[in-house]
């Protein structure tokens, strides 16, 4: 949190949120002659910008407006917390908690009762990551490399949950996990979410040398999975085609381009032509004898991970494609019932009735748009030229 906001919310005189109301521009509501513009944000005295106090003092107030409702406010502070939490290797939760208190002054602790499962699910891990580790070397295996966040799904955001086949090495590792995990906490087991995490990875990579020439040298790299099982590959065998590590790891074959893109650009694997397939490379572990220059001029754009990964554990995409799933089956039942809808109505009709459902309908009409048309495109409905949706008839 930013400075200003965490020292608002260590203020003794901070109150409940309880008197900041939705935000009223999407309410049809006519001016009245007592209306006032809102303050300029041009002006030093109330502007947040420039470091001083929102107007009364409460900056948390005027986020709240921003986002529209509390509720949207602490969600999207709930998503910023997991990517944080999962991002934290040493499991460390101080200074989370110390905020989430700050935060349960001002909008109660029922609001705030995910996050609190949630960091406490960080602290449960690093115990039980302790005492799997402590089990492990006692029986004489050799020291685990493994840490796990273990989460209570149901109170975190939607998480990347991508499928991946490890390498079977990697694979082992996680298994072995998971076997003392399920000893020690039976009967619960791990599902692994394969896609997240990172890796630490210590690989003798070929480099130039004071006198011009390649030497080998060992260097440390912290990445994805993906990448971790994409190189391990290359313990087996010296060269690979994008074809069979999309068939070994059930990665689609355009997402291991670009993401070996990440391996080529740190000069541990090299593009080869390929004999047979002209318009095909081959992916070539690269050595002293056969080292290739490869700057960005060298490589297709396509081919290359500028991202090295995603570093973000909250799926945005999967978490609202599950809430438009369930408004789904609203829009469903309202042209079941009544025919054919306009947009305008179906917005409305959705903010009445989900508004009391576990999901709440915060669309602008513009998004629902573009799910309307998706839905379209799906044959799942269809809408005429007078701007009516309906369903689709077979």
């Amino acid at each position: 949190m930013g400075g200003d906001l965490y020292e608002e919310l260590r203020r003794q005189d901070a109150k409940p949120l309880e008197s900041v109301h939705d935000d009223s521009d999407d309410e049809e509501e006519c001016p009245t002659f007592d209306w006032q513009p809102a303050p300029s944000i041009m002006n030093p005295k109330g502007s947040f910008l420039g470091g001083g106090k929102a107007e009364g003092g409460d900056i948390l107030s005027m986020l709240v407006s921003i986002y529209g409702s509390k509720e949207l406010f602490v969600n999207e502070y709930r998503v910023m917390l997991a990517d944080k939490l999962l991002s934290n290797i040493d499991f460390n939760t101080d200074k989370e908690v110390h905020t989430l208190e700050l935060l349960k002054l001002r909008f109660g602790e029922l609001s705030m009762r995910n996050c609190e499962i949630m960091i406490k699910d960080m602290d449960d891990s690093k115990r039980a990551v302790s005492n799997i580790h402590s089990t492990i070397e006692a029986s004489g295996q050799p020291r685990p490399v493994v840490d796990s966040a273990v989460i209570s799904n149901i109170f975190w955001p939607t998480l990347q949950n991508e499928q991946l086949k490890h390498h079977p090495r990697i694979q082992a590792n996680l298994d072995t996990f998971s076997a003392e995990f399920c000893r020690l906490k039976n009967p619960r087991r791990l599902i692994w979410l394969n896609q997240l995490g990172t890796v630490q990875l210590e690989l003798d990579v070929t480099e130039d040398g004071p006198d011009g020439k390649p030497v080998i040298e060992t260097r440390e790299f912290s990445c994805t999975p993906l990448l971790a099982t994409l190189i391990s590959h290359f313990e087996d065998r010296d060269e690979w085609t994008a074809e069979d590590l999309s068939n070994e790891t059930g990665i689609a074959e355009h997402i291991i381009q670009k993401r070996m893109g990440y391996w080529v650009s740190n000069r541990v694997v090299r593009l080869v032509p390929s004999a047979e397939h002209p318009n095909a490379v081959i992916y070539q572990l690269a050595s002293q004898e056969h080292l290739l220059q490869v700057g960005e001029s060298d490589l297709d754009s396509s081919m290359m991970d500028l991202d090295h990964g995603d570093n973000q554990a909250v799926s945005l995409f999967a978490q609202e494609e599950e809430e438009m799933g369930v408004f789904e089956s609203y829009i469903s039942g309202m042209l079941t019932n009544l025919g054919q809808l306009p947009l305008e109505k179906i917005h409305n009709m959705l903010k009445m009735y989900v508004s009391g459902s576990d999901v709440k309908f915060n669309k602008t009409p513009q998004q629902l748009s573009v799910f309307l048309k998706y839905l379209c495109k799906q044959g799942k409905l269809e809408c005429g030229p007078d701007g009516m949706y309906k369903l689709f008839k077979k």
